[in-house]
């Protein structure tokens, strides 16, 4: 049926859908057969200001005014102004956000806001660990919703920075197709096609399949192919009911560098070229998942809904990628190189099944949320080291071709399991027009273990690790609007959860826990034309696992770290094709951990206690304007300009490896000509040396001066 579907002559497939639509209320089964908009921004309502409605804040209607929490909201509309085809570009639009080599290691989407780790949702269900995670593209994202500080009480495994929810784009009952494709710098190339509808003879269904082929020769090499394809259907079962089932497909070969430019004896970036290459020619990922998601909605009553959602998420991750390695000692040598073979087969299974329900007690409202979830992970991981050749920082030569004639050494070979079982509760009162209040419980019973060989202090040997935890995280707030414009809140948060990541040697024997505690104002200014968001915020998280200097690259859960600060987002309109959003962020992040560190090159072992977390800016901010002319001949033509500061930060927890501050500068234009947009992205504007984020004893390179032309072929 999909075939058939896609294969209709487009033009019938618009004249069969205008019939339908055209079908008056007296022959009214098409009528009931038109499918609900998905509830995030339609009208006058703008994403991300006060009457917006983002449920990553509470998994209900609840607009983002009345919510005790920061919520920060990209729409697709910034995305493609700004030419976004990554995570790290997408990312910059969200006050605190970093990106975090510990975690993606050049492959995959690691982050932190607030100055500590982020995790990952896929419309509000969770989308894999925060480690060894992959690489999301834009190709089906309608919008990002980030959401700051722990989010457990809703989500259950939640980072203590804040979670990501991408939510996707949902077939529609109207026709709509788009194909386009991209060329740029870097050998870079792609194609995609997004094709939505009801489908033929079937008139309570609709289908929506969104496709995207990438390519990128990548600077410094760091080449990436990716193959994604993602069919959807929406099929309304009765007047009140509707079932949403997605598959998503995708393949990722990416070449990770986990060196980027090496610091020297004495601790700064060497003095290289920025092309310069340490990394092992021969590093690869090859990252498959298959995804599948059904999602049942129920309209009981105007007052009772139920939503039942189920995932099972298949991925296989092989990893050749280079490990440990130091900065350069007094003769300019980099020792303790090794490489790192690993693969990984996940399972995920999840079911969720919630409702809600909005009653009166007396003159006070209330929307209450229940729910219950089941979540299964099963997880076989095998990996092995191998030892490599010291290196010249100054210059990288005769570099490994092959870990054949290495000496291998094996790590570990286990088998990671869990079973879950979660009942969670939230009730947001509305004790008058002005005064609100949220409350909010999960408890989650964690039974799981890691059962298989490990290495450890020089013996190669079996054992098992079989815990059962329960976990109780609560969140809690309350809200003061004195005028429809203007919000002050208050937000306490907690979060706990097991991390069953395979990047340490063994799993959690402790939950890595969290709490934070926020105050800020939610505002909207000038007649509509500005609207103002700040927050004060106060984070902790507790036994994370971190990569301590002189751990041989091993992570061990000895995490322990605080923040605080202030942040900001500004949103402008003067004028009518003038739009203006910003972001920023100070704060104090302070590493608690009492562990001792060494840095063996340069001789020094101390605590950590005191120092700045690895890879975190204490202030960063980013500008994006855009304006579009509104009449004469180039009416349309849209002029986009943005500018991105991030402070200095650390490679190392001893806090001796220091990466300078940055400011980059980027720019767009655009325009429509009737059904086709053109759009020109220039990054790095004054090509600019500067670094991204810090690696194990280095820093990667930010892109030098670089160029993107796109072209879409839009037809509705």
């Amino acid at each position: 049926m999909l075939l058939v579907w896609i294969l209709l002559p487009l033009p019938a497939a618009a004249q069969e859908n205008a019939g339908k639509q055209a079908i008056s209320d007296g022959k009214s089964e098409a009528k009931a057969a038109a499918l609900p908009e998905i509830k995030i921004t339609t009208g006058r309502v703008r994403p991300g200001t006060l009457e917006d409605i983002a449920r990553t804040g509470s998994k209900t209607d609840t607009p983002l005014r009345d919510i005790p929490a920061s919520i920060a909201v990209v729409p697709a509309s910034v995305l493609q102004e700004q030419g976004v085809t990554d995570m790290n570009d997408a990312m910059r639009n969200v006050s605190s956000v970093q990106p975090l080599m510990g975690g993606g290691y050049g492959f995959g989407n690691s982050f932190t806001s607030r100055g500590l780790a982020l995790s990952y949702l896929r419309d509000d269900l969770p989308d894999g660990g925060a480690q060894n995670s992959y690489f999301r593209t834009m190709y089906d994202v309608d919008r990002i919703e980030v959401l700051k500080g722990p989010g457990s009480a809703l989500f259950g495994v939640a980072g203590p920075g804040g979670s990501i929810n991408m939510i996707t784009k949902k077939p529609q009952y109207n026709f709509d197709l788009s194909v386009g494709t991209m060329l740029g710098s870097f050998g870079t190339r792609n194609g995609y096609l997004d094709l939505t509808g009801a489908i033929p003879y079937m008139p309570n269904m609709a289908g929506r399949v969104i496709a995207n082929m990438e390519h990128t020769d990548g600077f410094r090499g760091l080449e990436r192919n990716i193959v994604e394809a993602s069919p959807s259907f929406i099929w309304r079962l009765a007047p009140n009911r509707t079932l949403l089932i997605d598959f998503d497909h995708r393949e990722m070969k990416i070449k990770p560098d986990n060196y980027g430019i090496l610091f020297d004896f004495n601790s700064n970036i060497a003095n290289v070229s920025r092309e310069s290459r340490y990394y092992s020619p021969f590093n690869k990922t090859d990252h498959t998942i298959n995804r599948l998601g059904l999602i049942h909605n129920w309209a009981i009553s105007d007052v009772l809904s139920m939503r039942t959602a189920f995932t099972f998420d298949a991925r296989t991750l092989e990893i050749v990628r280079n490990g440990g390695g130091n900065q350069g000692n007094a003769a300019g040598i980099s020792t303790g190189r090794d490489a790192r073979s690993q693969f990984d087969i996940a399972g995920y299974t999840q079911l969720q099944n919630e409702f809600i329900w909005k009653t009166n007690t007396g003159p006070v409202k209330h929307t209450f949320l229940g729910g219950f979830e089941y979540k299964n992970t099963d997880i076989t991981t095998t990996r092995s080291d191998f030892t490599l050749a010291n290196v010249n920082i100054f210059n990288p030569v005769n570099m490994e071709t092959s870990l054949n004639g290495l000496t291998r050494r094996p790590i570990f070979d286990r088998r990671i399991s869990s079973d879950q079982t979660s009942f969670y509760a939230q009730d947001q009162i509305d004790l008058t027009d002005k005064f609100k209040l949220r409350l909010g419980i999960r408890n989650d019973l964690v039974k799981y273990s890691d059962k298989g060989f490990q290495f450890v202090s020089g013996n190669y040997g079996y054992r098992e690790i079989v815990q059962t935890k329960s976990l109780t995280t609560y969140s809690t707030g309350g809200v003061y609007q004195p005028t429809k414009n203007l919000a002050f809140y208050a937000g306490y948060s907690t979060g706990a959860f097991i991390n069953l990541a395979t990047e340490g040697q063994a799993v959690s024997t402790a939950p890595e826990t969290s709490d934070q505690i926020e105050v800020g104002a939610k505002t909207t200014l000038l007649d509509g034309k500005a609207d103002f968001n700040v927050a004060l915020f106060q984070t902790s998280r507790s036994n994370y696992f971190i990569t301590l200097p002189g751990s041989g690259g091993q992570a061990t859960q000895d995490g322990n770290d605080r923040s605080r600060g202030v942040e900001m987002s500004l949103g402008v309109r003067p004028m009518p094709g003038l739009n203006i959003i910003g972001n920023g962020v100070w704060m104090d992040p302070e590493t608690l951990s009492r562990n001792v560190a060494t840095n063996a090159v340069l001789g020094i072992t101390r605590s950590v206690f005191g120092t700045r977390p690895a890879g975190v800016a204490t202030h960063m901010g980013s500008l994006w304007g855009t304006y579009t002319l509104q009449s004469g001949l180039a009416r349309g033509l849209m002029l986009g300009f943005g500018v991105t500061y991030k402070g200095d930060s650390y490679a190392d927890t001893l806090n001796l490896l220091k990466i300078p501050s940055y400011v980059v500068l980027d720019a767009a234009v655009s325009y429509r000509v009737k059904r086709v947009d053109l759009a020109v992205n220039i990054k790095n504007l004054t090509d600019a040396t500067y670094y991204t984020n810090p690696t194990f004893a280095g820093a990667l390179p930010g892109n030098p001066l670089s160029a993107f032309g796109s072209i879409r072929f839009n037809f509705n």
